[in-house]
């Protein structure tokens, strides 16, 4: 057991150190579930990882039920191993853009889901999120904490020239090794008892696609909104990072 806490602890500094401010999003976003569910909501985590949202749900909200939603062998068995000892917190393997995402079931308080919808296209954004639309429960809360650029425009633009000033800085600080991540994709490669899940994960010819332009803030919204759900704003912004809140 310990060396699979050891996996999600390494996920857990790698990820710190490519995200700013990725604590205060948990928080907020655990905050929210609870303001808006009560105190034994049944969550959705999209995206999940290895669990690392759905275990700050988890610990916020002792009572809650959290389903993790991921497509990667190697997280999940991370996932499921590290958190075996959560009975609350299962892990489903589908793929996000699959129009048979319901199947998992319906009636969810809350969908929340952290810097993992920016690899999903337009297209598959929309059929996400047809999906959230059937598995909560009305007044439901989705919660995406992500890169969230509007369209265009001189605000846009200055967010952006100050978002990568500040990425470069960041580079100039970011360690390398196993808390790079490439560096930690290559030691989880490496180890024996992953060796599985990444002969899965190459069998499924699974990889992050190509990133292009980002989904702008506006085309989430008009998504979730032609989805059905009744309400859409942001929650919480640092330049063009946002959470997005949709009532459904």
């Amino acid at each position: 057991m310990p060396r699979w806490s050891r996996w999600l602890g390494s996920w857990e500094a790698q990820q710190q150190a490519l995200l700013p401010k990725r604590e205060e999003r948990f928080t907020l976003i655990c905050a929210a579930v609870s303001g808006g569910c009560g105190t034994h909501p049944r969550v959705l985590d999209l995206g999940s990882g290895p669990g690392s949202l759905a275990l700050r749900v988890a610990r916020s909200l002792p009572a809650a039920e959290v389903v993790a939603v991921d497509r990667d062998p190697v997280l999940l068995e991370i996932g499921r191993r590290a958190l075996v000892r959560r009975p609350k917190v299962s892990f489903a393997d589908r793929d996000l853009a699959d129009p048979r995402l319901p199947e998992l079931g319906t009636g969810f308080d809350a969908a929340v889901s952290s810097t993992a919808l920016h690899w999903l296209d337009r297209a598959a954004l929309s059929t996400l999120y047809r999906s959230l639309a059937r598995m909560l429960r009305p007044g439901g809360l989705f919660l995406n904490a992500d890169h969230l650029p509007p369209a265009g425009g001189a605000i846009a633009e200055l967010a952006r020239g100050l978002e990568h000033a500040g990425m470069e800085r960041h580079k100039e600080r970011a360690p390398s090794g196993p808390r790079s991540w490439d560096g930690w994709w290559s030691m989880a490669e490496g180890a024996a008892e992953l060796s599985e899940a990444f002969a899965e994960r190459r069998r499924r010819e699974h990889r992050h696609p190509e990133r292009g332009a980002p989904v702008s803030l506006e085309d989430h919204q008009a998504a979730l909104r032609e989805a059905g759900f009744a309400e859409v704003g942001c929650l919480w912004q640092h330049l063009n990072d946002r959470i997005l809140v949709a009532v459904r």
